[in-house]
């Protein structure tokens, strides 16, 4: 029964500790009712309206905020008007008072501004439309109240975390940092030339305008050739158009002096050889001598191994004759300390020849080491030579590719070396995919031209508008060649004068099938595991400088 009793308590404990919605809207805000509030309908205790009532068994309303503060004090409170005391069990909601409550007509909390009159029970309906009632921005960032009716033109116009679009990169920002960006980072916004030449350029080409100014100091573009002229873009563009025929004298020299470098070259070339060859032969008497002196110093090392075994010998049979000879030992004594010295002058010497031979060997591995680096400086020489002999200045060019099987599984790039189409002419080379690349790849043969950055560019005309014809040479005789021909797209930078070490490849991504090419009918292109690439420019129009 006890038990039933406290279960009891505790429901009626827990729905007088409800709270009412209403407690938390009306949260520092004043109600104005239109008639005069009567007075059941404020709690006695505190004074305030009872917007969630709640009698006692007095028969007195009071709030829900002090009923709950007579529960807290476990029981022992007492009614404020007739000091009886308040029983928690006695407690209960009164909802025909709060009926009543709830239909009383109010002022708009947000009066005199909202001259709305609504009864409380709809007064929270009405401050959610309510154009008085102040709420929080909801623009990120932003931690402003503003009145409902001027939310939008806020959010819209005035909120310094509105976003808006800069008008130059079409990138949105926060309205605050707009100005920032446009002033400091925007890549799309333009600002006058740092080189001070009146243009506006967009921040994210400076660096490329830089290399186009006509206000940047610069060198002549053939100081590599001696000349010492400096000065703005501008006026070194004229100074090169004016100065032309006294650049060529100096590329002419330049050349002139290449030539007398190569001659000077092969003429070291050939003495190094002649020195090479006795090196060679200095080195063969070396290993001569070393054979030599490394029989000697076994036949030595054996001779000493012998003279010890006697000497242990002769040192035996002196123990066992000491004691028995006595008197005849000491007449031969002197002829056996006269064999052990010249044993011992035997080992001297045998001592210093394998001290000579060590300096023979330090000799050596110093005369191996000197000559290792004289073959290295002539492999260089005639790698360079063999570069030299290979460079093409008629606009032709026959390219050996070896290990073709080898390169095809590796699938790697493959580029010729570079040749002219005059001796100031246009620089070009071949690049070649064996396995393939982007359409033929797997399937064909890829074949592709390059122009690359040559030291007369700037006397060349461009964009480059001559046929290139590439050929794949049949070995049989049968002269079956495969051949194709292209004419440059001038509209294509692969075509404009190069910027870089060289232009994008342009060409062939399906020359022909890896079929045709490794079992043709009538004809042979892969021999030895090796093919031949020809190529030739049509250099015709062009003017030698």
């Amino acid at each position: 029964m006890a038990a039933e009793e406290n279960e009891c308590v505790s429901r009626q404990d827990s729905e007088l500790m409800r709270s009412w919605e209403l407690e938390a809207i009306l949260t520092n805000r004043t109600l104005h009712f239109v008639l005069r509030l009567e007075q059941q309908f404020v709690c006695p205790s505190c004074g305030v309206i009872v917007l969630n009532p709640h009698q006692t068994g007095c028969g007195h309303i009071f709030c829900a905020r002090c009923v709950r503060a007579y529960l807290e004090n476990g029981g022992s409170s007492k009614c404020p008007l007739d000091n009886i005391p308040i029983k928690p069990e006695e407690i209960f909601q009164d909802n025909c008072c709060k009926r009543e409550l709830l239909n009383l007509e109010i002022y708009c909390t947000n009066a005199p501004d909202c001259t709305q009159r609504v009864t409380l029970c709809d007064l929270q309906d009405h401050l959610k439309a309510c154009q008085y009632e102040r709420i929080g921005c909801s623009n990120v960032g932003c931690n402003d109240t503003v009145l409902r009716k001027n939310l939008l033109d806020h959010q819209r116009n005035i909120c310094s975390f509105r976003q808006e679009s800069c008008h130059h990169c079409r990138q949105s920002f926060p309205a605050s940092q707009l100005l920032v960006h446009q002033k400091t980072s925007c890549l799309d916004m333009e600002i006058p030339c740092p080189n001070k030449c009146l243009q506006m350029i967009k921040r994210h080409k400076l660096q490329a305008h830089a290399d186009e100014c006509l206000e940047v100091e610069t060198d002549c573009i053939y100081k590599n050739y001696g000349c010492t002229f400096r000065g703005k873009r501008g006026k070194v563009r004229v100074h090169e158009n004016t100065e032309f025929s006294s650049h060529v004298r100096l590329v002419l020299e330049s050349n002139t002096k290449l030539e007398k470098q190569v001659e000077q070259l092969q003429q070291d070339m050939l003495v190094q050889q002649g020195a090479l060859k006795d090196k060679s032969l200095v080195v063969s008497n070396l290993d001569r001598d070393i054979t030599l002196c490394d029989s000697t110093l076994t036949t030595l090392q054996r001779s000493v191994e012998e003279q010890r075994v006697r000497i242990c010998s002769v040192q035996r049979e002196l123990r066992d004759l000491r004691g028995v000879l006595g008197s005849e030992l000491s007449e031969e004594l002197p002829s056996l300390r006269a064999s052990l010295d010249s044993l011992r002058q035997q080992v001297a010497v045998t001592e210093s020849l394998r001290e000579h031979l060590g300096a023979l060997e330090q000799t050596c591995q110093r005369h191996t080491r000197l000559l290792d680096i004289h073959v290295e400086q002539l492999q260089c020489n005639e790698q360079r030579f063999r570069q030299l002999e290979s460079t093409s200045y008629d606009g032709k060019l026959i390219w050996k590719v070896r290990d073709y099987w080898h390169r095809k599984e590796a699938g790697t790039l493959l580029n010729s070396t570079p040749f002219y189409t005059s001796r100031s002419g246009y620089k070009l080379s071949v690049r070649a995919y064996l396995g393939g690349e982007n359409s033929g790849r797997g399937t064909h043969l890829s074949l592709y031209i390059t122009i690359m950055r040559g030291d007369f560019d700037s006397l060349l005309p461009w964009p480059f508008r001559q046929n290139v014809t590439l050929t794949l040479l049949d070995q049989s005789g049968s002269r079956n060649h495969q051949t194709n021909t292209f004419t440059p797209d001038t509209n294509s930078d692969s075509f404009h004068r190069p910027t870089s070490d060289s232009n994008v490849a342009t060409g062939f991504p399906r020359f022909i099938s890896h079929g045709d090419l490794e079992a043709p009918r009538n004809a042979v292109y892969v021999r030895d595991d090796t093919l031949f690439i020809k190529v030739k420019v049509d250099t015709t129009g062009l003017e030698d400088l």
